[in-house]
C-alpha cells in the first residue's frame, strides 16, 4: 500500500472488505442482510447478494 495514497481511498477499500467479510458471514449463517432500497428498509438473503 502507498503512502501517498488518499485517506478516502482507504477508507473506501476498507469500507468493501468489512462488507464482503460481513456477507460470508451471514451466508455461513444463513441470516439476512438489511438494506436500504427505494426509500425502504429491506431484509433480503444474504445468498441473493
Amino acid at each position: 500500500m502507498s503512502s501517498k495514497e488518499s485517506i478516502q481511498k482507504k477508507a473506501d477499500r476498507a469500507l468493501k472488505h468489512a462488507v464482503r467479510d460481513l456477507i460470508k458471514e451471514r451466508r455461513a449463517n444463513n441470516d439476512k442482510i438489511i438494506v436500504w432500497k427505494n426509500g425502504q428498509v429491506m431484509r433480503i438473503s444474504a445468498k441473493k447478494v
